[in-house]
C-alpha cells in the first residue's frame, strides 16, 4: 500500500536505462577517484541522498533526522577539506595553490594581486564564479555576507585538475596582508578569522623579504590563536630567494621572536623553509632545505583527518536517530499509559457530573413548585386533570410542599433555613461547573502515534542500520587503503 511505501524507505529502485546510465557513469567517475575522495563523497551521499543516491525514493540521514517526529539536529558533512592560506603579500600563497593543482589559475606577481577571497576547487569544467555565485556553490560561508563590501570580492575557481589529492580539497587564497595606507574593501583580518571556523587546515606563508612582519599579518595570527591554534602551520616561503644561509636564519629568528608572543603552545613551534622547486636548484652555493613535501603532507594529513571526523559524525548522528527512535516509542508507550488513566478520571468525573446536574434539577424543581402562583395553578389544574394517572399524580403531589393542616400553610423545608432551596440549587451549580472544568483539564489526552507513524519509524530504524552498516564497511575501505599505503 501506500503507507507502507511511505513508512519504509526504498532502498531499491526500478533499473530503468537512465538510472542504468547514471550508475555506469558514477562507476566510471569512482574508479578515477582516490579512495579518501570516494569516502568523503559516499558520506556526503549518505546525508543528502541516501542508500540509493539515483534512486527514486532514497532519502538520506538529514531527511530522517528532520523528520517533525524525531526532530534531530545534524549536519552534513562537507564533502571536501578546505584549506585557506593566508599571509603578507607577495607570500607566495598564489603560487603555491598554481604548484599544487598543476595549473596557473591564480594571477601572481610582486603587486598585490588578491584583493578578496578565492576559492579554487577541482571540477569537471574551468569555470570563474563571482560574488553571489561563489556565495550559492558555498552554501556553509553565507554569513560571510555579514562583512560590508565583501561580496563583490569573493571569487571562485574551478579547475579540471586532478593534481596531488587537489579533488579532496578546496584552496582559500585570501588577501595579502600589508600595513600602511593600503585599504581594503572590507574588514580582511575579521573575514579571516571568521572562515578559520570553516576551514580544516590554515597554511601561514611568510615572505623573506617582503612585509613577512607586517602588522596586519602578526594581528590576524593572534587573532587566529585565539580559537584555532591547533589549524594553523606556519612556513618561511619563497627562501631560495635568500641564498645565504646567516641571512635566513637571521629572518628566520626575527618571525619566530614576533610570533612568539602572538601563538599558543610555542614549544611544539615549526618554522620550516620551502620555495617551489627550481630547474637550477642544484646550482645553488649552499643547498637550501625545503619542506614543500612537509606542505602536501600537512594538507594529506587533513584529508585523513576529515575522513575518520565524517566516519565518527556519521556514526553519531546515526546513533541519535536510534536514540530518538527508541525515546518516540517510550514515550508513546508512557503517553498512551497516561491517556487511559485520564480517560478514566474523565469518565469518572463525567458520572459524577451527571448525578449532580440531576440533584441540580431537582431541587430546581422543588423550588419552582413551592412558589405560591406555581403551587396553586398546580393545586387547582394540574392534580384535577390527573385523577386519571396515580403515578403521576403522585410524583406531582410530591413535588408540592406539605400544607399544614391546621393553617393551610405550607411547612418550611430546607432545615427551616428561609431560601434554603435557592441556596442549594446555587451551591449544586457551583459544584457542577467546577466538575466540568476538572473535568476538562484531567481529560485532556496525549498526542499518540498513529500506525503510520509506528512503521515509519520502524522503517527509519532498519534504514538508519543499513546507514550503519554502510558506514562500517567504509571504515573498512579507510583501514585499506592505509595498509596498501604502507
Amino acid at each position: 500500500t501506500n503507507t507502507s511505501q511511505q513508512a519504509r524507505p526504498s532502498t531499491r529502485t526500478m533499473a530503468t536505462p537512465s538510472n542504468k546510465k547514471r550508475a555506469t557513469k558514477n562507476d566510471a567517475d569512482s574508479l578515477g577517484m582516490s579512495s579518501n575522495e570516494r569516502i568523503l563523497k559516499r558520506i556526503h551521499e549518505l546525508y543528502e541522498k541516501g542508500l540509493n543516491p539515483d534512486g527514486e525514493g532514497s532519502i538520506g540521514l538529514l531527511q530522517i533526522a528532520a523528520d517533525p517526529l524525531l526532530k534531530v539536529k545534524c549536519w552534513k558533512p562537507r564533502k571536501k577539506v578546505n584549506v585557506m592560506l593566508i599571509g603578507n603579500h607577495s607570500a607566495g600563497k598564489s603560487s603555491f595553490i598554481n604548484w599544487y593543482i598543476g595549473e596557473s589559475v591564480q594571477t601572481t606577481g610582486v603587486a598585490i594581486e588578491t584583493r578578496g577571497f578565492t576559492f579554487v576547487t577541482s571540477g569537471r569544467k574551468r569555470e570563474t564564479l563571482k560574488g553571489d555565485a561563489t556565495f550559492q556553490f558555498y552554501d556553509h560561508i553565507d554569513g560571510l555576507q555579514q562583512f560590508k563590501g565583501i561580496s563583490d570580492n569573493v571569487f571562485t575557481e574551478i579547475s579540471t585538475s586532478k593534481d596531488k589529492n587537489f579533488s579532496c580539497v578546496d584552496m582559500i587564497d585570501s588577501p595579502g596582508l600589508v600595513d600602511g595606507e593600503m585599504e581594503y574593501p572590507f574588514d580582511v583580518v575579521e573575514s579571516i578569522v571568521w572562515l578559520a571556523d570553516h576551514v580544516d587546515l590554515i597554511l601561514c606563508f611568510f615572505d623573506p623579504i617582503g612585509q613577512a612582519l607586517c602588522k596586519r599579518t602578526m594581528i590576524a595570527v593572534e587573532r587566529l590563536n585565539e580559537h584555532h591554534a591547533e589549524k594553523v602551520a606556519y612556513y618561511l616561503s619563497k627562501a631560495d630567494q635568500v641564498e645565504k644561509e646567516n641571512d635566513r636564519q637571521r629572518v628566520l629568528i626575527q618571525i619566530t621572536q614576533n610570533l612568539s608572543s602572538r601563538i599558543k603552545n610555542t614549544h611544539a613551534f615549526k618554522l620550516p623553509t620551502i620555495y617551489l622547486p627550481r630547474d637550477d636548484a642544484h646550482l645553488l652555493a649552499v643547498p637550501i632545505p625545503n619542506a614543500l613535501e612537509e606542505v602536501c603532507e600537512d594538507i594529506d594529513k587533513a584529508i585523513r583527518m576529515t575522513v575518520q571526523k565524517n566516519l565518527t559524525s556519521m556514526k553519531d548522528d546515526c546513533m541519535r536517530v536510534v536514540k530518538s527512535i527508541e525515546e518516540a516509542h517510550a514515550t508513546n508507550k508512557q503517553q498512551k499509559k497516561e491517556n487511559g488513566a485520564r480517560t478514566l478520571k474523565g469518565w469518572g468525573l463525567m458520572v459524577f457530573g451527571w448525578v449532580i446536574f440531576a440533584v441540580f434539577s431537582y431541587v430546581a424543581v422543588l423550588e419552582m413548585c413551592a412558589l405560591g402562583p406555581m403551587g396553586t395553578a398546580m393545586r387547582r389544574h394540574a392534580l384535577p386533570s390527573l385523577e386519571a394517572h396515580p403515578v403521576l399524580k403522585e410524583i406531582v403531589e410530591g413535588l408540592l410542599p406539605v400544607s399544614d393542616a391546621d393553617t393551610d400553610k405550607p411547612e418550611p423545608r430546607w432545615l427551616g433555613i428561609p431560601h434554603g432551596g435557592a441556596y442549594a440549587v446555587g451551591f449544586l451549580f457551583v459544584v457542577w461547573a467546577v466538575v466540568q472544568y476538572v473535568k476538562s483539564v484531567v481529560w485532556q489526552l496525549h498526542p499518540v502515534l498513529t500506525k503510520k507513524d509506528i512503521k515509519k519509524l520502524e522503517g527509519y530504524a532498519r534504514y538508519t542500520q543499513e546507514l550503519s552498516n554502510q558506514r562500517e564497511e567504509l571504515y573498512k575501505e579507510y583501514f585499506k587503503q592505509l595498509h596498501n599505503d604502507d
